[in-house]
């Protein structure tokens, strides 16, 4: 009877040990999945083609590494669809960074908490189509070096150095032709404010124009 109960004590202990074995090495392989879906909110379509580049930062051999690496790049589906699988590393930060022609590129840090509590996440993104816009200013009826005019984007995208800028845009005197190209988002409309002053008149100017995705428009202001 000793040894029979015995050899159950060990075959018990020896399955013990085999599912301890086991919860380890899944725990070893447990997975973050980082995955999105990248919309143009303007048209309202999915967007195909984004490189979606994965950036970490993670504790190794109890020492942080301070420099973010790239862990992964892959481009989106038709359905504007990207995933990615991490493996079990002490991550401190993840960022995704979204590029595509034609549209402005980001960057987009990731909530650890969020991440860390739910083994990744899956989130939905936007990517905002680019428009060239050239701007012609023109005095055509000059009368004095006391002539005026200025105007302003009130609706300006203003996250890049050739973008179109929020402040006024202001010029003076007789001999004015210029042409102003910068991008701004596409598919939506552009609201441009001026106000002109000539021979002791002033007049407010109100417009808003069109702007197509991925095309330039050229936009006219006289005074």
């Amino acid at each position: 009877m000793i040894m029979i109960t015995d050899l159950r004590k060990g075959r018990w202990l020896l399955m013990l040990a085999v599912f301890m074995t086991l919860l380890t090495a899944c725990k070893k392989e447990e997975q973050i999945v980082i995955s999105g879906r990248i919309a143009d909110p303007n048209m309202g379509i999915p967007v195909a083609g984004v490189r979606v580049e994965i950036w970490t930062q993670h504790i190794e051999s109890g020492i942080f590494v301070a420099n973010f690496t790239l862990d992964g790049s892959i481009l989106t589906g038709t359905d504007g669809r990207f995933s990615f699988s991490l493996g079990s590393k002490s991550y401190t930060d993840i960022k995704l960074i979204f590029s595509r022609e034609g549209y402005f590129g980001w960057e987009s840090p990731l909530n650890m908490e969020s991440v860390k509590k739910n083994h990744g996440i899956d989130a939905d993104f936007e990517m905002i189509p680019k428009a060239t816009i050239e701007i012609h200013v023109l005095n055509s009826e000059p009368f004095d070096n006391k002539d005026y005019f200025e105007f302003r984007i009130l609706n300006a995208f203003t996250t890049c150095e050739e973008c179109c800028k929020g402040e006024k845009y202001q010029f003076f005197g007789e001999p004015i032709d210029q042409v102003l190209t910068c991008i701004s988002a596409g598919h939506q409309d552009l609201i441009i404010q001026g106000l002109k002053r000539k021979n002791g008149e002033e007049i407010v100017i109100n417009q808003s124009i069109f702007l197509k995705e991925f095309e330039t428009t050229v936009i006219h202001l006289n005074y």
